[in-house]
């Protein structure tokens, strides 16, 4: 999954696939861009430059409760979307360590 702030995709994709799920209050972009890469006809094109810089923090990690809440999140989105269940939900989030240590 790409870092969501070097995600440029068109007003097109957002309209056909609905948007962001204003249900979820973290994993919105999370919901929206999975909606994104499952359907067949969406491509991509990988450009290899850094196009911004992330600090990490942010709402996901602010505290214990907000973390907890995204991780129902993305799973919810997971499953909502058939892309995967625990074992993606936890490679999402055991690949991220690295930005502690």
């Amino acid at each position: 999954m790409p870092p969501h702030p070097t995600l440029y995709v068109s007003r097109a994709w957002y309209e056909r696939v609905g948007g962001f799920d204003q249900r979820d209050q973290i994993a919105a972009d999370y919901d929206c861009m999975l909606k994104m890469f499952s359907h067949s006809r969406f491509r991509t094109a990988h450009i290899p430059e850094v196009l911004g810089k992330m600090r990490t923090g942010g709402a996901s990690n602010r505290s214990l409760a907000n973390i907890v809440l995204k991780l129902r999140e993305d799973y919810q989105a997971l499953r909502r979307n058939g892309v995967g269940g625990i074992w993606t939900l936890l490679a999402k989030n055991l690949r991220k360590l690295g930005q502690f240590l």
